[in-house]
This record gives C-alpha cells, sequence and structure tokens, in this order.
C-alpha cells in the first residue's frame, strides 16, 4: 500500500509543473515585441493570460498589469491594476512624459496609461492627465469618478 502522504505529495508535484508548463507555453506564444516589452518592465513576471482578437493582444501579467498591443505589437493600454507602472518605462518608451512627470515627482505613481491617435491619457490615484500629442500641452483632467 502507498503512503498516502507520497501520493499527495506526488499530485502537487505533477500540478506545479504543468502549471509551469502552462506558463511557459503563454510566454512561448507571445509576439516577440511584447515578450521583449515585458522582460524589460517586468523582469522574471510569468503570463497569467494572453489572447490575440486578431486587431488586438491582451496579456496579463501574473501579479501585475493588464496590457493591450496593437496588431503591430504596439502597447496601447498598461493598467497597473492598483500598482503603480515603472518609471523606466516612461523614461524610455515617454521621455516627453517623464521629463514632465519627474520634476512634480509624479514619475513612481502612474497607475494606467492609455495610448490613443491624438493623445496619452495618464491615470493616478486622484487625478488624470492627458498629453496632447500634435501640441505638446499636458492638460490635467477633472475627473469626479477619481475623488
Amino acid at each position: 500500500m502507498k503512503n498516502p502522504l507520497y501520493t499527495k505529495g506526488l499530485v502537487g508535484v505533477i500540478a506545479v509543473v504543468m502549471l509551469m508548463a502552462c506558463s511557459h507555453s503563454l510566454w512561448d506564444n507571445l509576439p516577440t515585441p511584447i515578450a521583449q516589452f515585458i522582460s524589460t518592465y517586468y523582469p522574471g513576471s510569468t503570463v497569467s493570460s494572453f489572447n490575440d482578437s486578431g486587431e488586438n493582444y491582451y496579456v496579463v501579467v501574473k501579479d501585475g498589469p493588464t496590457m493591450v498591443f496593437d496588431s503591430d505589437c504596439k502597447w496601447t493600454l498598461i493598467n497597473g491594476n492598483g500598482v503603480p507602472l515603472p518609471s523606466i518605462f516612461f523614461f524610455n518608451e515617454l521621455p516627453v512624459i517623464y521629463n514632465y512627470l519627474e520634476p512634480r515627482e509624479e514619475t513612481d505613481w502612474v497607475m494606467i496609461v492609455e495610448n490613443y491617435p491624438r493623445s496619452i491619457m495618464l491615470t493616478f490615484s486622484d487625478h488624470r492627465i492627458e498629453y496632447i500629442k500634435e501640441t505638446g500641452e499636458f492638460k490635467t483632467v477633472i475627473d469626479t469618478d477619481l475623488e
């Protein structure tokens, strides 16, 4: 007769291996630019879900952000899911916005960034800032939902 603790331990090991295999297969399915983006800004992370809708790629990083990329693998949305986005992202990807936020000491407080054709919307815990691409203007957005 087999030891029940041995059987439970074996089942646990198999479950962990299967979970690791699933996360690796998700990672392997990511387009290379998206995998590089995640590795750069969320090193050591695992992907908990990935969906290719044909027009957009939807990625959820385990215990991390939700991201949307367009068909060219360019980010259109990064939602930190309650955790601020890494300031190095702004430094590398959006230097004009970084240079605006840095003297205000707000680089570490952006929770969501949305990339629209004409603007980029930054959401903080208590306010929003819109960057107008054509003019280079920054506007504070009054949003009663954030108050």
